[in-house]
């Protein structure tokens, strides 16, 4: 005897089958969101509650932070007497190199998305000797960690004269094979060589294809790659080490870390727990800012240079 038969004596019809597999099917698919849904709100707390308790910390004393409760606030606030503090420390020098991290981050993260995505595009659409050999000698500098780079790098720029300046810090983070990577994957899907050949036809240059054809279709990238180079440059730490002694040109992120290698001598005997709490808040604020306002182009760029690559 078949199921089917077996099913039918039994009085159970073959719509009763359907709607119970639907109510088991259904069953596990809230079962599944559901412990989704827990994973991803452990993963938000995990992620903010370092912030969350940076930003408590900015409102307290050097004795708050220790004699409160960690993640809360305490009665009297000190935010605007640590800022205060913060801004006439050693003459102002945290505002110096909050600028410093500006000029450094914003040059550099736009120079380089500008020419990952001009050689993206030539190895992308274009046909030439070499291309191949090209393409894996950008693959393979993705594998060789950037710590390794640091005195190569160090040794060319100082045969350049250039150590101890702004140049030195800014030159060596143009080249970035990731994003040259990045923007090849993506222009090759998302810039159709039909419309490139039409722009031929009508008369337009190789700059003008790129510049008015090409580049609205690729913005998303564009965006999403410049963000992604500003974070590495404004968190980069190692390099104006190597490449600076001139406390002034320091960036934010080494500023904060020779306060904090000097916590106990510095400020008179005052220890500096305020004034690097409360400037590594703001050193992340312009991340805080930037990534809401490009969200868009953030989440399509990568979405279109992951799935269809």
């Amino acid at each position: 005897m078949t199921s089917t038969s077996a099913a039918r004596r039994l009085g159970v019809t073959p719509q009763f089958q359907r709607d119970r597999h639907a109510k088991g099917a259904g069953h596990k698919g809230t079962t599944s969101t559901i412990i989704t849904m827990l994973l991803l709100i452990l993963m938000a707390v995990y992620f903010l509650t370092p912030l969350w308790w940076l930003l408590v910390s900015t409102t307290k004393s050097t004795n708050q932070l220790y004699n409160s409760q960690m993640f809360w606030f305490t009665g009297k606030s000190n935010l605007f007497y640590n800022i205060g503090w913060l801004g006439s420390y050693q003459g102002g020098v945290f505002w110096r190199w909050v600028l410093n991290s500006v000029l450094y981050a914003g040059i550099a993260a736009a120079l380089a998305t500008m020419i990952s995505a001009m050689a993206g595009y030539l190895i992308a659409k274009y046909a030439f000797r070499g291309k191949s050999a090209l393409s894996m000698t950008v693959l393979g500098a993705l594998m060789v960690p950037t710590a390794a780079m640091t005195i190569p790098v160090f040794l060319v720029v100082k045969d350049l004269g250039l150590l101890n300046t702004p140049i030195a810090v800014i030159l060596p983070m143009l080249f970035n094979p990731f994003g040259v990577y990045f923007m090849m994957v993506y222009i090759r899907e998302a810039m159709p060589s039909e419309l490139l050949d039409a722009g031929r036809i009508d008369g337009a240059n190789d700059y003008g294809i790129f510049f008015r054809i090409g580049m609205p279709l690729i913005r998303p990238g564009v965006v999403t790659l410049f963000l992604i180079s500003f974070v590495g440059a404004w968190n980069n730490f190692s390099l104006p080490l190597v490449m600076l002694t001139n406390t002034n040109l320091y960036p934010v992120t080494l500023g904060l870390q020779i306060w904090s290698a000097n916590l106990q001598s510095a400020g008179a005997g005052q220890p500096l727990y305020p004034l690097i709490v409360i400037g590594a808040f703001i050193s992340i604020v312009p991340m805080l800012v930037l990534f809401p306002i490009f969200r868009k182009y953030i989440v399509s760029g990568i979405a279109l240079g992951s799935v269809k690559s």
